[in-house]
């Protein structure tokens, strides 16, 4: 059984941060938008707020970082495990912590092809409460929005 530890962001977690997002992404596309919409986290025009003004956390395997988690209010704005690091119960302790730093509510959004993050969602709780298109990288996507309201 691997040891995982989460603890909070520091600056020189960014390169691993963008490593497990970028190997995470595909699996998130499938099946929601097409795959020449992804971008590696370094270009996500949302950069400077997931740099600077979400609260941040990762899941360690020793020194290396496995999946991390950003918060931004009462919103979990991005959640990613490492593929190989998935099913081991990791983006449930990371969720775990988001819920007892927020509260509830406490919301996410999700392509709407993601089926296996909506029933990770929907198992801690999540209830979907509606949809809304958009694009990315000017490729169109549905997403979902989730909220869990009760503790």
């Amino acid at each position: 059984m691997k040891i995982i530890n989460i603890r909070p962001y520091l600056e020189s977690d960014w390169s691993a941060i963008c490593r497990v997002h970028d190997r995470s992404q595909p699996d998130e596309f499938k099946g929601s938008c097409d795959l020449r919409a992804m971008r590696p986290l370094e270009q996500n025009p949302n950069v400077h707020h997931i740099c600077y003004t979400y609260d941040k956390f990762v899941a360690c395997e020793g020194k290396k970082v496995v999946a991390f988690i950003a918060l931004d209010s009462h919103c979990i704005a991005l959640l990613y495990v490492d593929p190989d690091y998935q099913n081991q119960g990791i983006g449930k302790r990371l969720l775990q912590l988001a819920l007892n730093l927020i509260g509830t509510p406490i919301y996410t959004i999700v392509m709407a092809g993601n089926h296996r993050a909506i029933a990770f969602y929907k198992n801690a709780g999540f209830q979907e409460i509606g949809t809304f298109n958009s694009n990315i990288s000017g490729y169109p996507c549905e997403f979902i929005r989730l909220v869990c309201s009760t503790e």
